[in-house]
């Protein structure tokens, strides 16, 4: 009989022990106990339905902490993926944790692209397909030798379309069902040679910039293979510059300009005709080759300046001296760098003596109107005694035009903000400032001054005068380099004035937008003295 009552025992034993794994023949499901009670039932994806005993309990993932002991059936659904039915059983000093892995209904789709009757012969015909569906984008698939694919898609209406070089889009749309193979077949014809969607880099540019700032790209799209041709006229319809355009083998052409003429002389400044031409090759099509233009508009401006500017504090410039340059509209830079040294980092810290850290900050300028200029930053200040700080800073700044005078002139705001030790250690600090740089613009140099008045806040009613100069030079295509001095004198406090000094260069090789960043200065207020240098990197378009 013990043994009877053992066999017996392990048959019951086996018929429930495929309800407690039901889900566990699929990879990804996992049945887990842990402390506590009750039932968590997590899905990927989420959002699938519970029906516990028959009963809606929401959208995974659940937790059920009061759901009764004993044995339960478990349902879940969700639209376009295969029900899944289970039994588990919950004990009254555990909770058990339930993970499953849903299965997406899918089905085959066969897909055949073809050119229409009639279609040329010669005309190059490689398709490839994209298929999307509401939650799901399959892009760029290439055919075989006979343009043909198999595709393996989720249940449900998808929109299969085709796209080739030379020929019209074409788009169709089939029901993909679990057990019946969808059959789909696509018929393209030869497209309408057309020139479209063109766009230059810069509608005004400057040929003595350097290296891609200094000339402008020519973007457009053609329909079908072809050839082109670019060219330019003056103001009096003259043409200046010509040239072949490579031949069409895919959608999207481009073309560049640096503003000199068919010789490579440079052009005065004005406004130019581009005219860009094309024609289809005529094997291709049927009847007479038409050729087709599209018509823009360029401006050469010698008095544009991008080059890179130091963003220390939220205003451009050279390191201690804000600059009178701004960018035009439609330029901007970004910049991040960071320093090591020793610096004085605010008033109340100079009995501790100097401190030493690694100061790192981000910048960004930008053009909003002609000849307004907005800048921003933002500097954290890790410091060797875990007091770490971080600011933030802005400024606005207009250049005054001069009428073609030798000299550069603008006036600015800036306010920065910072927390204890937050102030970015190359700025004047928190405040308000105004300041109005002029400079010298000579043929390799620009000599800057800069005088401003700065507030620091409701304890110094009394502004700073900041005095400041420097020096940029510019000769070269890839590089600038660059003195900067300041000599800040704060009336509210009895202070010696602080006297800071900089050196910097920014090199930006050709042909990236890229730039990078060397700088080295030293500071000394009243008996504290200190030095530095940084690193960094940027871009400017």
């Amino acid at each position: 009989m013990d043994r009877l009552r053992l066999i017996f025992l392990f048959l019951v034993f086996l018929f429930f022990l495929p309800n407690l794994s039901a889900a566990s023949d699929i990879v990804g499901d996992n049945f887990e106990e842990i402390s506590g009670r009750g039932l968590v039932i997590r899905t990927n994806p989420p959002g699938v339905r519970v029906f516990i005993d028959g009963v809606d309990r929401g959208l995974t993932p659940v937790t059920l902490e009061n759901t009764g002991f004993g044995e339960h059936q478990i349902r879940l659904t969700r639209e376009g993926y295969r029900e899944r039915r289970f039994n588990v059983t919950l004990s009254n000093n555990s909770r058990l944790v339930v993970s499953i892995e849903m299965e997406e209904l899918r089905g085959i789709a066969l897909v055949s692209v073809h050119k229409a009757g009639g279609s040329p012969d010669n005309l190059p015909f490689n398709p490839q397909i994209f298929s999307s569906a509401l939650d799901e984008t399959v892009s760029g698939i290439s055919l075989s030798h006979d343009n043909t694919v198999l595709l393996n898609l989720p249940v449900g209406y998808h929109t299969i379309r085709s796209r080739a070089f030379g020929w019209e889009d074409t788009a169709v749309t089939i029901l993909v069902n679990e057990n019946v193979n969808a059959a789909v077949n696509i018929f393209m014809r030869p497209a309408l040679f057309r020139i479209e969607n063109g766009t230059q880099s810069r509608r005004r540019f400057n040929p003595a910039n350097p290296n891609n700032l200094g000339n402008t790209e020519y973007r457009f799209h053609v329909s079908a293979p072809g050839t082109g041709a670019i060219t330019i006229l003056n103001r009096n319809g003259s043409v200046v510059f010509s040239r072949q355009l490579n031949y069409f083998d895919t959608w999207v052409q481009n073309v560049s300009w640096n503003g000199r003429d068919s010789y490579g002389n440079p052009l005065p400044d004005g406004i130019y005709t581009v005219l860009i031409e094309a024609s289809p090759i005529s094997e291709f099509i049927q009847g007479p080759a038409q050729t087709v233009q599209l018509t823009m508009e360029t401006e050469i401006n010698h008095a544009i300046n991008i080059f890179p500017l130091s963003l220390r504090g939220g205003i451009s410039g050279l390191t201690f001296t804000p600059m009178p340059s701004v960018l035009p509209p439609g330029s901007f830079q970004v910049e991040a760098g960071v320093l090591y040294g020793r610096f004085n980092i605010s008033s109340s810290d100079m009995e501790d003596g100097i401190f030493s850290g690694f100061p790192f900050g981000f910048g960004i300028r930008v053009a909003t109107f002609n000849r307004l200029e907005a800048a921003a930053g933002f500097n954290i200040n890790p410091l060797i005694n875990n007091s770490t700080g971080w600011g933030l800073s802005g400024s606005l700044k207009y250049n005054i035009p001069q009428n073609n005078l030798p000299v550069d002139l603008a006036i600015g705001a800036s306010y920065s903000w910072s927390n204890k030790n937050g102030e970015d250690p190359l700025s004047p600090g928190s405040g308000i400032g105004l300041y109005m740089p002029f400079s010298l613009e000579l043929e390799m140099f620009s000599v800057i001054f800069s005088p401003s008045v700065f507030w620091r806040g409701p304890d110094g009613i009394v502004p700073s005068i900041l005095l400041s100069a420097g020096i940029l030079h510019h000769s070269s295509s890839w590089i600038n380099t660059g003195l900067s001095l300041r000599s800040e004198f704060d009336f509210w406090e009895d202070s010696r004035p602080k006297f800071l000094a900089g050196l910097e260069g920014r090199f930006y090789p050709p042909p990236s937008y890229l730039f990078f960043l060397v700088q080295a200065g030293l500071w000394t207020h009243n008996s504290l003295i200190g030095g530095y240098a940084g690193l960094g990197i940027g871009v400017i378009y």
